[in-house]
């Protein structure tokens, strides 16, 4: 894939420690945000990129003929004009997602909230829909925990909400705040809500939501269509130092770039540690900002997909993962493939901790409790990659810490975007809009 970006590279100096760049507008990340900011504002960009391969959060990894995606990925946007840039970038294929929970040791649609009365536990059944006629509506809750208990009632936290969530964000609910719920909790079963696809503000998905995905390859292959629309991008090179004054950066190769306006996508926190003269305060805010990193796990599976379902949802505690991904099972392209991918998303948090170590043996375990495998021979090859920056955690003093951060970069001509660059929970659809939105700002100032 990387050869593919080869005429995109603008070429080396000679002696690295000497070479100078000049570009009005230097993009930092070649993620989703990155790149669409860069299209809106046409060749006057630059993106550099520390890895050595575009995408981001929206990458694919291959694995002995299996496609894995860096977490699991669908494409579902409100905005028109992504879907458009999308569509028009590559071919796409629809499906209607095919989404299920795993809860004592029983398979039912997603959402959980909808469908509980599936469960053979007529106990648990009773219970959860005692708790759901109970239940207010959630409206200004104090935090998350307490959002979910008046949302949805004690028993339907208690016997999913719960579980699952701490498995994912950790023990602590309430150290979250509810301000971002609306976007990605769907409501309980007598709720009308359903995904919008032509504009207004996100919605959950919900059982019958229509995905999409590339037609050939991974999730990753997005990005690399859209990055055919830009002109210059640099792979391999990260930035270590920037001079907001002088308005110049310099990378690990000793080259310096001099720019009018800067776009990152980097994590904040990593952003202020490498900008001279930031406040000592403002310094100190980004270094609080929570996030959770992720072990991903993979299985490459020795025959093509045999399953209809893409995603499954745990809370489960012997089920190592919160989230399963059936990547094969995206697109007809990936159906045909002689072999497929299983693969596993588990939060690190520093008051969280496995009853485990050996992760690739456990998730083996795990796909054969959830039937998602019949035998443990037809796994070939597991193996773990390590996400630093998986999820940013809405804690509540977070919106206003990033509002200070952002209006000191904006009055510097320096603008974060992107989901670690806002740490705001978005989707790759989300990360693209607010690109494509600044990208074409910044361009109508020349």
């Amino acid at each position: 894939m990387l050869q593919d970006q080869a005429s995109l590279l603008l070429p080396r100096a000679g002696v690295e420690s000497q070479a100078k760049y000049e570009a009005r507008t230097v993009v930092l990340g070649a993620g989703p945000a990155g790149i669409s900011a860069a299209i809106a504002i046409g060749s006057e960009a630059i993106v550099l990129e520390a890895a050595k391969r575009i995408g981001g959060l929206s990458g694919t990894v291959e694995l002995d003929g299996a496609v894995f995606d860096v977490g699991g990925h669908s494409f579902h946007t409100p905005h028109p004009k992504v879907r458009e840039l999308i569509f028009d970038s590559l071919d796409m294929y629809e499906q209607t997602r095919q989404a299920y929970c795993y809860s004592y040791r029983s398979t039912i649609p997603y959402p959980f909230q909808k469908h509980f009365h599936e469960l053979p536990d007529k106990g648990v059944v009773a219970e959860c829909e005692e708790g759901r006629l109970a239940a207010d509506g959630g409206a200004a809750a104090a935090n998350f925990q307490e959002y979910l208990s008046r949302r949805f009632g004690p028993g339907i936290c208690r016997h999913f909400l719960f579980p699952y969530n701490r498995k994912l964000w950790g023990p602590d609910l309430r150290r979250l705040s509810a301000d971002w719920v609306a976007e990605r909790i769907a409501g309980p079963a007598d709720s009308t809500e359903k995904f919008e696809s032509n504009g207004g503000q996100r919605k959950p998905l919900q059982d019958g939501t229509v995905v999409a995905y590339p037609a050939r390859g991974g999730f990753g292959e997005i990005v690399q269509a859209l990055a055919r629309k830009v002109e210059r991008i640099r792979l391999d090179t990260r930035v270590v130092r920037i001079d907001p004054d002088r308005k110049e950066l310099t990378t690990q190769h000793g080259e310096t770039y001099r720019w009018q306006q800067l776009i990152s996508t980097i994590p904040l926190n990593e952003l202020m540690v490498m900008l001279e003269g930031v406040p000592a305060s403002l310094r100190e805010d980004a270094r609080c900002l929570e996030y959770l990193s992720l072990q991903l796990v993979f299985a490459v599976i020795d025959h093509p997909v045999d399953t209809e379902i893409q995603r499954m949802y745990s809370g489960e505690p012997h089920i190592p993962a919160h989230k399963i991904a059936i990547n094969h099972a995206s697109s007809p392209y990936l159906r045909s493939l002689p072999r497929s991918g299983i693969s596993g998303e588990i939060s690190c948090h520093p008051d969280k901790s496995l009853p485990r170590q050996d992760i690739e043996r456990w998730f083996v375990e795990s796909l054969l409790e959830m039937r998602l495998i019949r035998e443990p021979g037809e796994v070939v090859r597991t193996a773990t990659m390590f996400v630093k920056y998986g999820y940013p955690v809405p804690t509540h003093d977070r919106k206003v810490k990033v509002q200070a951060l952002k209006r000191w970069l904006g009055e510097r001509d320096i603008f974060s975007i992107g989901r670690f660059g806002e740490w705001s929970y978005m989707n790759s659809d989300e990360a693209i809009q607010t690109g494509l939105s600044l990208g074409s700002v910044l361009a109508a100032r020349s």
